[in-house]
């Protein structure tokens, strides 16, 4: 059973049986016929305390709060509620809230210009090539600065970039809202494609973009056809050789294959493959376990249960309060409570490209109502429970407790 939830000790008893929840994230816990406050991070408030706490949130509640809505329009930027997609122009990374709910429940993104110098650009097509070289795919977003740019966006970033760098400018390139193809293609042969031609196809990608926000179906070059992803790799290369020697190659070398097709994921789920304080989904020892624990698999799904069961089946549970290891403490400790279980799913799943997040709540177990944080992984369209620890429960199955009552859901928990 996970008692210790928070990143902050969570004081619990067996015998804590009441919670009622306020609205400035307390519980009022019946406690052997006496009435306790524990905070949201699990500290006790003194009684005394109480109804102070009571008339300054109902004075909270009467004031008018306005502040947010002044700081918006003093920059000039737009706000959408009830909306978790990245859409164009929005540093996600620096406004996406860490509570995300699921789809239907409210969270704020704000818009805002962005654009990204030429050797911002370069920069990220340099990772890119490293990334396709090692992984035989592309990567789901690359990050600019602390922008979030889909495959889609960087290839009209990257066209872009070489048609600058060819024309001697250094503008910077504006990030535009951009969509995947309809229904991608792609039928070529291995040879090389002259400076002259890679240069016409970049600016006739930027007319068809600008024209349709989106990427084409394929391209057709002197080699035959070509998808977006096998592009976006050619011209990664393109730019990395710019970065490298000042100055574009004279032609560059393109392999079917060299791009395997991988599993889009929305825009909107994004956020959900960043990796957290927590869930060092980059840390090469995470990446390397999470690589070799979905070898030889080739669906999301697979990939999910394999990484469910690899950490329900190797990671011993221990009792203990808040958090202790993270993610990469827990894979070198082989055991940890549930805030650190759940560290570890969400950072080997999206080590793997698999979105993941958090769920905390109270749940009734065998023994009684505790706080509790499990995760949950996005495949097939749709989020599967992900509570490892314990071997009752299996991918997608919660057998060792019942939801009474769901706190929140955390893109990457507190």
């Amino acid at each position: 059973m996970a008692k210790g939830v928070l990143r902050s000790s969570f004081s619990e008893k067996k015998n804590q049986k009441i919670y009622i929840r306020y609205a400035f994230d307390c519980y009022l816990v019946l406690n052997n016929s006496l009435f306790e406050f524990i905070g949201h991070g699990g500290g006790k408030i003194n009684i005394k305390l109480l109804f102070g706490l009571l008339i300054l949130f109902t004075l909270s509640i009467a004031l008018p709060i306005s502040s947010n809505t002044v700081s918006a329009t003093t920059v000039n930027q737009t706000i959408h509620s009830n909306s978790t997609t990245i859409i164009n122009n929005t540093n996600s990374s620096s406004i996406t809230p860490n509570k995300t709910l699921a789809s239907g429940s409210t969270s704020t993104t704000i818009v805002s210009k962005t654009s990204f110098s030429l050797s911002q650009i370069n920069d990220a097509s340099a990772r890119i090539k490293s990334f396709v070289g090692t992984n035989h795919r592309l990567p789901n977003y690359v990050t600019i600065s602390t922008q979030l740019v889909t495959m889609p966006q960087f290839l009209q970033l990257v066209t872009k970039d070489l048609i600058n760098t060819n024309a001697g400018s250094t503008t910077s390139v504006t990030l535009g809202s951009v969509t995947y193809p309809l229904n991608p293609s792609q039928s070529f042969k291995s040879g090389d494609i002259t400076k002259s031609e890679y240069i016409k196809i970049a600016n006739s990608l930027q007319t068809f973009i600008n024209s349709n926000g989106r990427v084409p179906n394929y391209t057709t070059t002197s080699l035959g056809t070509m998808n977006y992803e096998s592009l976006i790799y050619d011209y990664s290369k393109i730019m990395s050789f710019y970065q490298t020697y000042k100055k574009l190659p004279s032609y560059v070398s393109v392999t079917p294959g060299a791009v395997q097709s991988s599993t889009t994921v929305p825009a909107a789920l994004l956020p959900y493959l960043q990796p957290g304080t927590y869930a060092q989904s980059n840390d090469s020892t995470i990446k390397a376990k999470s690589a070799s624990i979905t070898a030889g698999l080739t669906s999301p799904y697979s990939k999910a249960v394999a990484i469910f069961n690899w950490v329900r089946d190797h990671i011993t549970y221990s009792f203990y309060y808040g958090t202790k290891y993270g993610a990469v403490g827990t894979l070198k400790s082989g055991t940890g409570n549930c805030v650190d279980h759940s560290d570890l799913v969400v950072a080997l799943a999206r080590a793997a490209g698999i979105p993941a997040r958090y769920q905390y709540g109270m749940c009734k177990f065998s023994d009684g109502i505790y706080a509790h944080v499990w995760s949950q992984l996005y495949v097939n369209g749709q989020w599967y429970y992900a509570d490892s620890i314990s071997k009752l429960n299996t991918f997608g199955v919660i057998n060792n407790w019942k939801l009474s009552s769901m706190i929140g859901t955390y893109i990457q928990f507190p």
